[in-house]
């Protein structure tokens, strides 16, 4: 007999052990072959705690009533039963039940602990404050029952008092050394407060003590998606679900999504498939098709998915999902577009909804790149402004360069205004604005890239188109050249059409305004260099060779 009730101890602990580890279908098979196959009120009692901890409330109602059938003096199933009064939110009568309990056996520490661990299972109607009188007479009579130091911790979170719990969990860790229940509780309180390194630790020392203990695996999964670490998130919480069996449609959902924000886009579409049918109510999944398809190019899909989400859940709709929309427009469009005005439209709302100034940068950006692509060099002009405005500190030089450009190029878009034009005088003055603006561009990136050539080309060419006859007669161009072929004349990235540009124009000045003949032919000479067959700075060579006195302007 006494070998027989050891053995069937120990099996209550493992099923108790599977149970704590979220091992829930092993934890169920144990407590039900049990009460089962040996039934007893005490057998009963895990059952009906098992339905318990698991949510199923009628369940574990009629595990806890059969107890009491077998034993009717059997007071741990009347404290679960008013365990599941406290869950069905009748909490008079759970105090009642309690009560009554732990009247009957006030010196049994079993007792007490799981009286007091009863007001601290549910979210809403518990009593933190009862649990924690019940589970410290509980360890006044037995000092080093472990779980009866986790329910006081349970009991302290539930009061928002962190540093209370940590220490009742580190009490438990004294009676159970190396308990991974405590070490996983520990690692919670860390995860809550943001102290990653910390809360990782204790989860790994969970998992060294127990590899098969999910929850662990989890919040690891959980903690390396807060630290931006995706793949380790992902290969977390795939294990959490290997380790667990758990199969839920819920549980399949935040597993494709970490599997998307690992860039394993097609085990992100595969998850979700296999939960289409199963997840009713929930229409997230629609956002997370949405997303998965446009990175699995099903572009329709996508779409189709993504105005079912924000149509049905307009309350839930988050920025990534209108730039995942305009996306998908702008990659159906056609006729060599880049962009359709559908998709245009989404990405500029996706901007709009970023509430943290450095993404919406971001997106700002994005569409300023993609209106530059098709050459519409206005609309680039405001996103670039805007993107820069939002986050001035984390501008790039690319984001200057490309304002710049976009600048540049709906200036020369503007028609050259004549004599003929009705508008001549305000055609003008709008090129000539675009222009300095240009160039007042290209002088921020010359001052954040000073030895980057380009900066001062760029200057030189904005200025240029504003008059060029002007220009070159007042030499308005020439130190930003000649700067430009200073910082390039070793530079191999520099493209010798810019060099012969450059040169073109300060052999000219040289030549006419510059009235310095020997500097023109020093740099006519550097031009054919580049380019040999150059037939202005040949003609221009010829005229400087010339004994006529009088040499005509080269254009």
């Amino acid at each position: 007999m006494l070998t027989f009730s050891v053995g069937l101890a120990q099996t209550i602990e493992e099923g108790l052990a599977e149970l704590k580890a979220e091992r829930t279908k092993e934890a169920g098979e144990v407590f039900t072959k049990l009460a089962e196959g040996s039934p007893s009120a005490d057998n009963s009692y895990y059952l009906g705690y098992f339905y318990l901890k698991t949510g199923q409330l009628d369940k574990a109602e009629q595990a806890f009533n059969k107890g009491l059938e077998l034993d009717g003096k059997n007071v741990l199933n009347t404290i679960g039963l008013g365990a599941v009064a406290l869950g069905k939110g009748d909490q008079a009568k759970g105090k009642e039940l309690i009560d009554g309990a732990v009247k009957k056996k006030k010196k049994d520490a079993n007792v007490l602990f799981r009286a007091g661990e009863a007001y601290t299972l549910f979210e809403k109607n518990n009593d933190p404050a009862e649990a924690i009188r019940l589970l410290d007479e509980a360890i006044a009579r037995d000092k080093n029952l472990a779980d009866a130091y986790i329910a006081k911790g349970d009991a302290f979170m539930i009061k928002n008092e962190g540093g209370a719990a940590a220490t009742a969990y580190e009490y438990a860790l004294s009676a159970k050394p190396d308990y991974p229940l405590a070490n996983y509780k520990i690692g919670e309180i860390y995860l809550r407060g943001k102290n990653y390194n910390e809360a990782a630790g204790f989860y790994k020392k969970a998992i060294d003590a127990d590899p098969k203990f999910a929850p662990a695996y989890r919040d690891l999964g959980e903690l390396y998606f807060f630290a931006r670490q995706y793949k380790r998130a992902d290969e977390n919480y795939s294990t959490y679900l290997k380790t667990s069996g758990r199969n839920d449609p819920d549980a399949i959902l935040r597993a494709s999504q970490l599997a998307f924000t690992a860039d394993d886009y097609a085990r992100s579409l595969s998850l979700l498939e296999s939960i289409k049918d199963k997840l009713q109510g929930n229409s997230i999944i629609d956002r997370q098709f949405g997303w998965a398809y446009f990175k699995t190019n099903d572009m329709e899909k996508a779409i189709a998915s993504l105005k079912k989400f924000i149509a049905s859940s307009p309350e839930k709709v988050i920025s990534d999902d209108y730039k995942y929309l305009g996306r998908a427009f702008n990659k159906m469009a056609t006729d060599g577009k880049e962009y359709t005005a559908e998709g245009m439209e989404n990405l500029k709302k996706g901007a709009d909804l970023d509430t943290n100034a450095t993404e919406k940068a971001a997106t700002y950006k994005e569409i300023a790149g993609i209106y530059t692509k098709g050459k519409d060099y206005d609309e680039a002009i405001e996103a670039y402004r805007k993107g820069i405005n939002l986050d001035t500190t984390s501008a790039s030089t690319q984001d200057y360069y490309g304002l710049g450009i976009a600048y540049l190029q709906s200036g020369l878009g503007v028609a050259v205004p004549d004599s003929s034009t009705a508008d001549s005088a305000q055609l003008a003055d709008k090129r000539k604005d675009l222009f300095l603006k240009s160039d007042s561009t290209f002088a921020i990136l010359a001052n954040k890239l000073p030895d980057w050539p380009y900066s001062y080309y760029w200057r030189a060419s904005s200025l240029y188109y504003i008059n060029s006859i002007e220009n070159v007669k007042n030499g308005t161009s020439l130190p930003f050249y000649e700067k430009f072929l200073a910082l390039g004349e070793n530079d191999s990235s520099v493209q010798a059409s810019f060099k012969t540009r450059a040169l073109n124009y300060v052999a000219a000045y040289y030549q006419t305004t510059g009235n310095d003949a020997a500097k023109a032919k020093e740099v006519w000479e550097r031009l054919l260099k580049i380019d040999p067959n150059h037939a202005q700075a040949k003609e221009a060579l010829k005229q400087l060779e010339a004994p006529a006195a009088a040499t005509p302007a080269p254009k």
